[in-house]
């Protein structure tokens, strides 16, 4: 039975010449024209030709995959780190309602070729691996960043406190401004595998994780607990007060760190295996 492989721009049809709708046998032998006439026209229609050369038609090259370029975080980092003016962070501090401590340990720069705040992203072992853009109006990424964790400078593994995981920079700043030991994830379901590295390499701590108070926070905060339950010594979720709807908005309005710590109290927590109330 005869093979026929459809024309291309790289393998016209050797009868009318153009690239599409025609076939030509895969031993070169004839080929199926839907354009030129011949003595043997087909039901489907077309009409077959036969090839005065046998050559088999050229074979098709395997398109080329273009390689995502790879961003050096160090090197486009460190030359906004050094331009960013300490009253330029303390103005985005005083916005935010955070603290200019918070927003060093991120740490956050002017990325002044974007017009926008930045702040580095980790794998689960702290290494760079990604750069976060924010202005007012949006948020986005360096182009060659993959999205990671916002891993504050000085956290430590083997403490005594739990490590709390929220969703995104401002608020890990929120919750560090409390004296709190904090990982912010990119978004309420992203970096869910960093975080499980993140939490080996810290010495599987207590874990709370902070989901913002919308159904996907929710959901992305219990996927995340179903996952670390076997990284972890212990993990718990909760959500902030009535009526806020993220860490930052409840901190700004006047969560102090034993109030945190009092909603972390009332849920329950879950280990390997079972879940206690």
């Amino acid at each position: 039975m005869t093979e026929w492989l459809r024309t291309r721009k790289d393998r016209p049809c050797p009868v009318c010449g153009k690239p599409d709708w025609c076939s030509v046998a895969a031993d070169g032998t004839a080929a199926h024209c839907m354009r030129i006439a011949s003595d043997r026209p087909l039901a489907s229609g077309g009409w077959i030709h036969r090839l005065a050369e046998s050559t088999p038609p050229v074979p098709l090259r395997p398109r080329r995959r273009e390689r995502r370029k790879r961003l050096s975080v160090k090197r486009t980092f460190l030359p906004w780190f050094s331009a960013t003016t300490p009253a330029a962070r303390a103005a985005l501090a005083d916005r935010l309602g955070i603290t200019v401590r918070s927003l060093n340990r991120l740490p956050c720069v002017w990325a002044s070729p974007y017009e926008a705040w930045a702040f580095p992203m980790f794998d689960g072992k702290r290494r760079p691996i990604g750069i976060r853009l924010r202005s007012d109006t949006r948020k986005w990424a360096v182009t060659g960043s993959r999205n990671g964790l916002f891993w504050p400078l000085g956290l430590m593994g083997k403490a005594a406190g739990p490590l709390i995981v929220c969703e995104g920079p401002t608020d890990t700043a929120a919750l560090l401004d409390l004296g709190f030991d904090t990982l912010g994830r990119p978004s309420c379901s992203g970096g869910a595998e960093y975080v499980r590295l993140a939490c080996r390499h810290l010495h599987r701590r207590d874990v709370v994780i902070v989901a913002d108070a919308d159904r996907p926070g929710r959901d992305g905060a219990e996927a995340l607990a179903r996952m670390l339950v076997c990284d972890s010594r212990s993990v718990r979720v909760i959500q902030p007060v009535h009526p806020h709807k993220d860490v930052r908005a409840w901190v700004r309005a006047g969560a102090s760190r034993p109030a945190v710590e009092c909603v972390i109290a009332q849920q329950r927590y879950r280990k390997a295996g079972k879940e206690t109330p």
